[in-house]
């Protein structure tokens, strides 16, 4: 089965190689024909002709690029949305675990089966609409062998990731600024163990 794999696979590369071979020569042979009758028109001829053409090209150049910007933004606008949805739900499950931390604000019991159950779909749904960015630290956070330092730093590369996906800036905020948020004392942090 691999021989026959290897056969099918020098048979595409020889093909690949003569089609390229024949455009490139018959390329070639366009551009001395072009080259040889440009040096038989006369400059009132070929200068506005090369000028039109070069104007042609560089407008359809310039158009195409518009339209696949244009495009990207619409297709980004569009997930956008979406993406709030999903980032925002795992702020909401966030705020709720740093609430049931605070007995003075009496939440009440958390369950850890719904909070585990809340993560899971959070990180379900942005496999589908979050970028590589987010999805690195979140697959991170489901692992056990968290310190409580290593689990701030997580979270801290998560919400910068999300504002970033989002198209909202991170400049002016500090190093470690989502890590120290959740903490009553900010210097508390520089106090965990790593």
């Amino acid at each position: 089965m691999k021989l026959i794999a290897n056969l099918f696979a020098f048979v595409i590369i020889c093909g690949a190689t003569a089609v390229t071979g024949y455009i490139l020569w018959n390329s070639l042979t366009l551009f001395d024909y072009i080259v040889e009758g440009a040096g038989e028109l006369e400059p009132e001829i070929y200068v506005p002709l090369a000028v039109t053409v070069l104007t042609a090209v560089l407008g359809l150049t310039a158009t195409l690029y518009t339209q696949s910007v244009s495009r990207r933004r619409e297709i980004e606008a569009a997930h956008r949305e979406r993406k709030l949805e999903i980032y925002l739900q795992f702020m909401q499950l966030i705020e709720k675990l740093i609430l049931s931390g605070k007995p003075d604000l009496a939440t009440g019991e958390i369950d850890h089966n719904q909070i585990a159950k809340e993560l899971v779909s959070i990180r379900t749904k942005a496999v589908l609409w979050a970028s590589p960015a987010v999805l690195r630290p979140l697959a991170k956070l489901g692992q056990p062998d968290h310190s409580l330092r290593g689990l701030f730093d997580t979270l801290e590369e998560i919400q910068r990731a999300m504002r970033k996906d989002l198209g909202l800036s991170n400049i002016g905020l500090e190093k470690k600024f989502f890590a120290k948020l959740p903490l009553a004392d900010p210097t508390e942090y520089d106090r965990l163990g790593t």
